[in-house]
């Protein structure tokens, strides 16, 4: 335990602390000699273990200064800092596949390991992973792409599209690129069409991975065709880790529930594998090695095939470690397997460190180790006690706990058979409900039952800062849930693991068995809907805030505590070791630090999840930011007390939910994809503590502006909800009507307004009345003029100069300090007329880069700049805040406008 914790500590202290190699691999050397020469010379037993930590604290600076090392000039990813290759541009690129292709709806990813590149007329040598989609827009684009006949190891020259995973710039949003390489990618890109991809014929390839690869995409494929939403989506995920064919309903209810890990594969899945195989090995040979060894065969060939995930490496070496021990009589603690785990994994991987997959899968399994394993023996062995020689009295403990151990662990049908068979007869005042429930034999189905919750529990509470923070959600009935998801994800795997197994050798004959599986889908889909529409079943929760720092210190300081606590206790300690009066002050000085530590655990827990604190503005300003939400728009007004208003929400604009027509219009299947809402908004409304809006306006219906108000909806507590009288068809209406909870949705127009904490919003267009004749939506958009003081802000929405000309028609005055430039920056809107009316010291444009229609087009940033506007747009500077007191105007950006 402590030999992995110097390792990292080494790993980290190199990441922060760059020294060349050399002086990681000679101050190595340097120590190992001296501990040799120490363990020679039988010196001081800690002046060896000093240098032993030490030792390995300098072997993971020396590996991470080794891999950083392997970041030549080269790299992708230094292709991009470097400003070689730019975003979006056409890129070729010739390489591997080191990955077998992964299918997704109506489109394939492929996994090349680059080996050169070319733009415009250069090309270099390159290295470097990149993920490309190729995306199946008609069925002759996917015939295109499997004549290709592509697999893993075949070398190819592909004409791309890269990207680095940038994401939205704002405040609190995920950092997608260093999400992308931590995963082992240093970009990913698209293709326009298969016909962009040559083969160059077969490169270097490991037969059995070639094997491995072909088995999981022939299962994954025999699972899509043969099973029904959503059990073909579960079962893809949980059983093969392809998650792209998981539904957002399925996926979204095992958030809200907090089971989401059961769809990642992980120590449950290969604990499963491993009893699994070990029990019909017994079938096979008496001999432990021959069992051992088809386990670890099975195991270490299962985690290949998945693609070795950090979960699963991790759960793969803990159990070839334990077994592997088992082998030979040897057993050791959980935590030093742990430990083991991780030491090698780091050592193999490195980067392994900052993926955040593998610090939760290892905290998790710390926390069930150190808290849960130790609860667990301590209630059995109190539990099941009878007179013995090292235990001659019985557990001190509380009676509830006593209760509770004696109903889970005692054994009445073997103490009557003991009594029985003895000599020595006598009586034991046990639990009544013990004895009933092993006399029934219920007690293993209610141990499973309680530790399952127990350790939801322990997990959630032990981790609770990590979680908030990463995830903003804290689901309530996660406990209760663990258990009833977790019977039925087993229950699926296991039947939907019968019938491909089954399948492979009798094939179509035995598809009869595919309804039972879709049965027990159904039954987790219908489960899901019930847990998660229960109220407040989950609570998304914002950043605490200044203070977190403090109050996190103080949680994970008492949850250090309590583990101590709970590791010391001994239900069993005699009295007399120390003397009675030393044993009873041992005991309430362990029961007075478990207290203030669960105190503490429950106090700091509850402010961060209930976060009864104001949300974080500037008091006396109206402020407005301007998110980054790629090709869309979204505004927050926080006025001078703090009131919120959400102006358009952003959005993909090739999302076809709210198209018109009659009817739902959403497809039948709906991908689990992270969307603008929860990848660029909502992060940002949490970072600043806010719970709750009080206005949000739809200014019109494209997706690219309303689309992620569904989730927001759904998230926050919003007082009331504007949108155009304009906006009527039942499918743009329907993103109000999603959220579920009696939203107050009013119709505004041309001469509608209100105060708000001094400042004054006006809807300056569209009229009451407009027959039509304006041509498009964008020109019945809501065009709000903001005012403060004597500042003024224009919002124009997605208004055209038809729109712009009516406006200024109607003589109101538009002049303002600062214009959002309308339909981002598009050469149907801003005219010359337009800006001579408004005067605008400063223009906004929120748009995406690169825009797939060419915004903002040169002619408006032309007519800006010659009246003189300063110009920012929202894909050079991230967030734009802007903000006033009435008389001056301070411009801030998320970051360096480029």
């Amino acid at each position: 335990m402590f030999i992995a914790a110097a390792f990292v500590s080494g790993l980290l202290y190199s990441s922060f602390n760059r020294y060349e190699t050399w002086v990681w691999m000679l101050l190595t050397a340097v120590l190992w000699v001296v501990l040799t020469a120490t363990l020679s010379l039988r010196l001081s037993s800690a002046i060896s273990l000093s240098l032993l930590l030490s030792s390995f604290f300098s072997i993971g600076g020396a590996l991470w200064s080794l891999h950083e090392a392997g970041t030549g000039s080269g790299r992708i990813r230094v292709l991009f800092e470097r400003g070689d290759l730019e975003t979006g541009e056409p890129v070729e690129l010739q390489g591997r596949l080191f990955l077998a292709p992964e299918l997704a709806p109506d489109r394939i990813y492929l996994h090349l390991d680059v080996e050169s590149a070319g733009t415009l007329g250069r090309h270099f040598k390159a290295t470097g992973n990149v993920m490309i989609m190729v995306p199946f827009n008609d069925p002759e684009s996917r015939r295109e792409y499997d004549t290709l006949s592509l697999d893993y190891g075949t070398r190819l020259r592909i004409v791309c599209n890269l990207k680095n995973g940038r994401g939205y710039r704002n405040p609190g949003a995920p950092d997608f690129q260093e999400i992308l390489e931590t995963q082992g990618y240093d970009a990913q890109g698209w293709v326009k069409s298969p016909l962009l991809i040559e083969v160059l014929g077969d490169g270097d390839r490991s037969f059995v991975l070639s094997k491995l690869f072909g088995l999981r995409a022939r299962l994954i494929a025999v699972t899509l065709e043969h099973f029904t939403q959503p059990a073909k989506g579960i079962l893809a995920a949980a059983l093969f880790g392809n998650r792209y064919f998981l539904s957002r309903g399925t996926a979204e209810a095992f958030r809200v529930e907090g089971t989401f890990h059961l769809l990642v594969i992980s120590g449950m899945h290969v604990a499963l594998i491993a009893a699994v195989v070990l029990w019909l090995a017994e079938f096979i040979s008496d001999s432990r090695i021959i069992r051992c060894a088809l386990a670890f065969l099975v195991m270490w060939a299962y985690a290949l095939m998945i693609g070795n995930q950090p979960s699963i490496t991790r759960s793969v070496i803990m159990m070839t470690i334990f077994l592997g021990g088992r082998l030979i009589f040897r057993t050791s603690a959980g935590a030093n397997i742990l430990a083991a785990s991780a030491l090698i994994q780091l050592a193999l991987h490195p980067p392994d460190l900052f993926n955040s997959g593998f610090q939760l899968s290892f905290l998790t399994v710390l926390i069930i180790v150190l808290l849960v394993v130790p609860i667990h023996s301590r209630l059995r062995t109190a539990g099941a006690w009878k007179p013995a020689a090292h235990a001659p009295f019985p557990p001190r403990i509380p009676a509830p706990v006593k209760f509770i151990a004696e109903s889970m662990f005692w054994n009445e049908r073997a103490f009557r058979k003991e009594m029985r068979d003895s000599r020595i007869r006598y009586r034991l005042i046990k639990s009544r409900y013990g004895i009933t429930l092993n006399r029934l034999r219920l007690q293993r189905a209610i141990v499973w039952i309680a530790m399952t919750v127990m350790t939801s529990i322990a997990v959630q509470a032990a981790l609770l800062p990590l979680m908030v923070e990463r995830f903003h959600r804290f689901s309530i009935i996660s406990p209760v849930a663990n258990v009833i998801e977790g019977l039925l994800i087993t229950a699926l795997m296991l039947a939907g693991a019968i019938f491909l197994l089954f399948y492979l050798l009798f094939g179509e004959r035995i598809s009869f068995f595919c309804a039972p599986v879709d049965w027990i889908g159904n039954l987790i889909g219908r489960e899901n809907e019930y847990l998660a529409s229960l109220g407040a079943a989950a609570i998304r929760t914002p950043d605490p805030g200044e203070w977190a720092v403090s109050a996190y210190f103080a949680y994970f300081l008492s949850v250090v505590v309590l583990l101590i606590v709970i590791n010391e206790w001994n239900p069993f300690r005699k009295g007399d070791e120390k003397g009675v009066l030393e044993a009873r002050r041992l005991r309430l000085a362990g029961i007075a630090l478990g207290a203030t530590a669960s105190a503490t655990i429950l106090l700091v827990g509850l402010l961060v999840v209930l976060h009864p604190l104001p949300h974080r503005f500037e008091r006396g300003r109206l402020s407005l930011t301007f998110l980054d939400v790629g090709q869309g728009d979204s505004i927050l007004v926080t006025f001078p007390q703090g009131k919120l208003m959400m102006i358009d929400s952003g959005g993909r604009p090739d999302f076809g939910r709210y198209k018109d027509g009659d009817g739902d219009s959403a497809p039948a299947f709906v991908e689990d994809r992270i969307g603008v809402a929860e990848a660029a908004v909502m992060p940002f409304l949490w970072s600043r503590g806010i719970k709750r809006l009080d206005w949000i306006a739809a200014t019109h219906g494209d997706a690219d502006h309303i689309q992620a108000f569904e989730d927001i909806s759904r998230n926050f507590e919003i007082t009331q909800a504007l949108k155009p009288a304009s906006l009527q068809t039942p499918a743009r209406n329907s993103i109000f009507e999603r959220t579920g909870g009696g939203l107050n949705v009013r119709s505004v127009g041309k001469g509608d307004g209100f105060d708000a904490d001094g400042a004054r919003v006006d809807i300056i267009w569209p009229a009451a009345s407009n027959p039509g004749e304006l041509g498009t939506d964008n020109n019945l958009s809501l065009v709000m003029m903001i005012t403060y003081g004597s500042r003024k802000f224009l919002l124009s929405g997605d208004m055209e100069q038809e729109a712009e000309a009516e406006l200024i028609r109607t003589g109101i005055d538009l002049r303002a300090d600062v214009l959002k430039v309308a339909h981002h920056g598009s050469r149907t809107s801003t005219t010359d007329q337009f800006l001579s009316a408004v005067k605008p010291a400063e223009a906004v444009i929120s748009v995406a880069s690169p825009s797939p229609y060419g915004h903002p087009h040169q002619e408006v940033l032309d007519r800006l700049k010659a009246r003189g506007s300063r110009i920012r747009q929202t894909s050079n500077c991230g967030a734009i805040t802007i903000s006033t007191d009435g008389r001056d105007l301070r411009i801030d950006t998320f970051v360096p406008c480029q």
